[in-house]
């Protein structure tokens, strides 16, 4: 095959180019992608400016996919070319999405059904992905609610909280806990966008505007009327943040949290970090994604709002961006690899 075109990163902590990059071709049990959306998330930029997670470069970064099967692997199973499919890569094992075609192992693909498109399939996984991982997995991947991701368990009267539930993980958090019947669900978040997260499932909105980090434990308990507050979510994930959703639990409570910091487990309540790698590997990660198969050929999780980069490849450079100055809220930044000039 000829070479594709590719957002690279020549060299740690350098700037983004669009350049040629050779197409792979698959292996056992991988299939090759026609990449037609790419989403953008916080960590993307985060990479870039700090210099973690990727050790070979020139790289590619990017982690949401959405595309068709090109090319199927020896002893793949179940795909066929032209199978329209979503998943999750990880770009330190050299197979970032922001590029035209990506390999991927079969087990963590996806199949896209007929009713979702391109652009809000690619805004999915990771969101998702974190979101399950952190509240799903037994310990110490995650808090233990549901490890088979089967959601026939049942939390109802019990409450539960999440810090940025306008995030794309904050978005799929409140979806998976009305899943699993917890109410209320409360969350905090821009006061703009509470209709829409209360048609995702939280019951109530906190005004990040009005309230100050500081008075969100009580505000919670306030609205939780009494109701044990065994999870929290902190889909934000910086030191105050973490600290408030600590202190918001009940006894034998569980707050998750998204970014770096340390565990601790103090009078019966417990913080865990989870760490994104941890996503597609092992029982739980293959469980996951067949989960979310389901749940998106019965239409019972609703994907993130989008917003569509212009120029391919090369719009993400601008998103990112936009990103790290803040400039986003409530969307998904998604980029069409194959728009790219």
């Amino acid at each position: 095959m000829p070479d594709q075109k590719a957002l690279l990163l020549p060299q740690k902590q350098g700037q983004f180019v669009v350049d040629n990059w050779p197409i792979p071709s698959p292996g056992h049990g991988e299939v090759l992608i026609k990449v037609q959306a790419t989403a953008l998330n916080p960590v993307d930029w985060k990479m870039r400016k700090v210099g973690f997670l990727i050790d070979k470069y020139p790289a590619v970064f990017g982690w949401d996919f959405s595309g068709d099967v090109e090319v199927v692997g020896e002893g793949v199973e179940g795909f066929e070319k032209g199978d329209r499919v979503t998943g999750m890569s990880y770009p330190a094992r050299g197979n970032g999405t922001f590029q035209q075609y990506i390999l991927m192992p079969a087990r963590l693909v996806v199949k896209i059904p007929p009713s979702l498109n391109y652009v809000d399939a690619a805004s999915m996984p990771v969101g998702y992905g974190t979101a399950a991982l952190g509240l799903l997995a037994a310990p110490p991947l995650g808090a233990g609610l549901n490890p088979s991701c089967d959601f026939s368990v049942n939390h109802a009267g019990e409450a539960a909280f999440v810090f940025g539930g306008s995030s794309s993980v904050g978005q799929f958090a409140i979806q998976i806990l009305r899943k699993m019947k917890y109410s209320p669900i409360i969350t905090y978040a821009s006061a703009r966008h509470t209709e829409f997260l209360k048609s995702l499932g939280a019951t109530h909105v906190i005004d990040r505007a009005a309230t100050p980090t500081s008075s969100v434990p009580d505000t919670v308990r306030a609205l939780a009327g009494g109701a044990a507050i065994n999870i929290a979510y902190d889909a934000i994930s910086e030191p105050d943040t973490q600290e408030a959703c600590f202190s918001l639990l009940s006894q034998g409570g569980v707050a998750v949290a998204i970014q770096g910091g340390e565990d601790k487990d103090v009078g019966g309540r417990k913080l865990i970090h989870i760490v994104l790698e941890a996503h597609g590997d092992g029982e739980f990660g293959e469980g996951m994604w067949k989960s979310l198969g389901r749940q998106l050929e019965e239409g019972v999780i609703v994907p993130n709002r989008t917003e569509i980069l212009p120029n391919g490849l090369a719009g993400i450079i601008d998103g990112l961006k936009r990103m790290e100055d803040n400039g986003v809220s409530g969307v998904k930044l998604v980029a069409l690899p194959q728009e790219t000039s």
